[in-house]
């Protein structure tokens, strides 16, 4: 999808496959057909397949039910189409994981992680 206004923002074919594959893991984390999640987010299962194939980018509306509907941030969704935020394939789908886990854990566990995911990244 291109946006008229600003042709250059458009997310590009690796954000759309990054953000397919990210869709699909999430999907099979939760034991959710492509038809399961089409009813979910009131979409088509071709459109759900076309999502994770990275062939076509959902719209906004459709994210944010994405969003809702599988019980992830909506920032986890786009940040793959940020072009200020250079993503390896890899890097999304592991946040998507990191996040995913870490809604099961205590506020104490919470903040046990996160000094360890600090001391990680000040080195």
């Amino acid at each position: 999808m291109v946006n008229a206004l600003r042709p250059n923002d458009s997310p590009g074919m690796k954000g759309m496959q990054q953000f397919g594959q990210m869709l699909r893991e999430l999907r099979e984390q939760r034991g959710l057909t492509q038809e399961d999640l089409a009813g979910l987010i009131e979409r088509s299962v071709q459109a759900v397949s076309a999502m994770e194939r990275g062939q076509n980018m959902p719209r906004l509306e459709t994210l944010i039910r994405i969003s809702e509907k599988l019980d992830i941030p909506l920032h986890n969704l786009i940040k793959v189409f940020d072009p200020t935020n250079p993503t390896d394939p890899d890097r999304a789908p592991l946040e998507a994981l990191i996040t995913e886990a870490s809604r099961r854990l205590s506020n104490r566990d919470l903040l046990i992680m996160l000094k360890i995911i600090r001391a990680f990244s000040d080195n």
